[in-house]
């Protein structure tokens, strides 16, 4: 009797929990009606005749009545099937509470439900979701995995920033979209990075207590700025690229990097700098550094610590936005890694100079996608210009690290809000077509006084500029607490500095070339430069003591060419220099020959042939019709640049 009213009791209650609307897999609207919600999002019936969803979990229905349901894991529900804009990928939303309270969503690929699903029970599991062990309870997982759907559609993208949709651009981080579409967008990736986009505080109050304090201190600005600008790349339709802030140590350089990182995000443990990267990192690393920093601010602290030899090769790849080619597991290709980033990095020393340590001369194309700014203002307070409540530089550097400690994040959020609500009102091309005329508005105040710049010269002007806007966009939207002109002002003398460390606003081919010629020559006239003394073609008096030339200190071996003791065009005697081909070749290795030697022309610097050719015969001694380049001896005492 007590067994029968036992098994009466079990299916009793059985009845009652299938008969309660607790389960249901919602994923449609909050205020919708519930008994729609639950209708529309009830599980498929195979599902409803094999598990069983409680307030306490995912339960396997026992085939024997006297036996208890099997416990699969803790409360978990399908928001909605995933799939990309190409209609590939698909996945599932899921959305669970940990045993803090905290509420949890993240998109799966349905290739991770293959298997024992090993891979997707540790992200649950690091998520905080209660998952029962032994075999039986695995393959009920993987049972329930394999058959659950959902009515309900989201669009997947595989990494955070700009995506294009029918409805309009979406921007994706990892636990919220702006923007306006037709579906939800959310982020689906096999091996996510970790979620550095965290928030802290509120905009107004990293206004108030860090931006204000930004005001009157142009790397500050430059600095938050950049982490403003960087969403603007994609809509402006320019290539990435960033800036080094260069200087001694103590100078205040990290406190500019986490300025620009509380823009964007930070962690719990490290607030701010938890957001900074290292460049301490192979070529590959990086490449998904930049993949998760994508159409935002990537902030790398201490270049000095990256490879010498990678130095010039990851300077291209961050600012061209695509990563290598490789295989896949059958032999095909991999698809090709793509982003958009603007980088704000820090170091004691400049990409030419690591370059220089690695053997590689500076391509003039890495200059301009990686332009070193001085680090010190020159206003005896090293980073800084004015210290505003703080009596000392490292005062105020400390009151920066206490604050970005625990505000940031929020900025970068109500920025993107407000640009995507921008977007939605007026229409992307009418903004897109505003903010491209701002930028050339700003690019030629910046050039006002540099009207012969050249092409590489304008390039980093605009992304400066570019900066600048970033700055302009965010003060209009209340988020930083300047003048209207302060970003505008601010970083032009950030600019300024940039050209002056670079010391021409002319080509950097064409000081290249006359800066490795001159150094090929002031390193080798002794060594492997033939003598050339012959007083009767010279006519020089035997004398006059000015007229011999220096003792014959070393034997020439590996010539490059002859230097001949000559009268010069100033009516003195001294040394002229004639390469051989090779030797010339050698000289100007890296660079263009055809433009480089023009250029040296240009200067007076190589004494084009009476038949107009860049190389000439001669007649050294012991040898007859050499064909060779005449150079003369005013290169060694050249500078290179040319202030304008």
């Amino acid at each position: 009797m007590t067994n029968k009213k036992s098994t009466k009791g079990r299916k009793g209650v059985r009845a009652g929990i299938e008969g309660a609307e607790v389960v249901a897999f919602p994923g449609a609207a909050e205020n919708e009606n519930q008994s729609a919600k639950a209708e529309r999002s009830r599980p498929p019936p195979s599902v409803l005749r094999r598990f069983l969803m409680t307030p306490d979990g995912l339960f396997k229905k026992s085939a024997d009545e006297d036996k208890p349901d099997l416990f699969v894991c803790g409360p978990i529900e399908c928001l909605a099937e995933t799939r990309d804009a190409e209609g590939k990928g698909w996945g599932l939303l899921f959305g669970w509470t940990d045993r803090d309270g905290v509420r949890h969503e993240e998109a799966f690929a349905r290739a991770m439900f293959s298997g024992d699903c090993g891979e997707l029970r540790s992200r649950l599991a690091n998520g905080g979701l209660t998952l029962a062990s032994g075999p039986a309870a695995k393959n009920a997982f993987s049972e329930w995995m394999a058959m659950i759907s959902s009515p309900e559609r989201a669009r997947s993208v595989a990494r955070i920033g700009w995506h294009e949709f029918k409805s309009g651009a979406v921007f994706v981080l990892a636990s919220e979209a702006f923007g306006r579409s037709d579906e939800r967008v959310v982020l689906q990736q096999e091996s996510p990075e970790p979620d550095l986009f965290n928030v802290s505080g509120t905009a107004e109050e990293w206004r108030d207590r860090i931006g204000i304090v930004c005001r009157g201190n142009s790397r500050l600005v430059l600095a938050a700025s950049a982490a403003f600008a960087a969403p603007l790349l994609t809509i402006l339709g320019e290539d990435g690229g960033g800036f080094s802030l260069v200087g001694a140590s103590r100078l205040g350089k990290s406190t500019a990097l986490r300025v620009a990182a509380s823009v964007v995000g930070g962690t719990p443990q490290a607030g701010a700098e938890g957001y900074v990267r290292s460049w301490r990192a192979t070529g590959n690393a990086l490449e998904s550094v930049a993949l998760a920093s994508c159409d935002s601010l990537l902030c790398l602290d201490e270049l000095g610590q990256l490879d010498p030899r990678e130095a010039g090769d990851t300077a291209y790849l961050l600012a061209n936005g695509s990563g290598k080619a490789r295989a896949n597991r059958t032999g095909g290709a991999r698809a090709v890694s793509r982003w958009k980033v603007l980088f704000l990095s820090t170091g004691e020393r400049t990409l030419a100079d690591l370059n220089r340590e690695g053997g590689r001369a500076t391509k003039p194309g890495q200059e301009v996608r990686f332009c070193d700014v001085p680090a010190d203002a020159e206003a005896g307070l090293g980073l800084f210009e004015q210290l505003h409540h703080a009596d000392e530089p490292g005062e105020l550097a400390e009151y920066l690290r206490e604050q970005t400690g625990h505000l940031y994040g929020a900025p970068f959020r109500v920025f993107l809000k407000a640009l995507t609500d921008r977007i939605a009102k007026e229409g992307s091309q009418p903004v897109r077509e505003a903010l491209r005329s701002r930028v050339v508005e700003l690019t030629g105040l910046y050039l006002q006084n540099h009207s012969k710049a050249s092409g590489q010269v304008r390039s980093v002007a605009r992304r400066f500029a570019i900066a600048a806007l970033g700055g302009e966009l965010a003060t209009g939207f209340g988020l930083t607490g300047w003048d209207n002109d302060t970003a505008r002002e601010l970083v032009r003398l950030c600019f300024n500095d940039w050209l002056r460390m670079r010391g021409t606003t002319g080509r950097r081919e064409d000081e290249q070339a006359i800066e490795q010629l001159r150094d090929f020559i002031a390193k080798n006239g002794e060594g492997r430069f033939e003598r050339w003394v012959d007083r009767k073609e010279a006519e020089l008096p035997q004398s006059e003591s000015d007229a011999e030339p220096p003792g014959e200190r070393f034997r020439t071996q590996m010539r490059a060419g002859w230097k001949r003791w000559e009268k010069l065009d100033d009516g003195k005697t001294g040394w002229t220099f004639f390469l051989t081909p090779d030797g010339m070749k050698e000289a100007l290795n890296g660079l263009n020959a055809r433009d480089a030697k023009r250029i040296l022309v240009e200067r007076g610097f190589l004494v084009p042939s009476p038949d107009n050719k860049m190389a000439g015969v001669i007649n050294p001694p012991g040898l007859k019709s050499v064909r060779a380049y005449h150079i003369r001896q005013t290169i060694l005492g050249s500078g290179a640049g040319d202030t304008d």
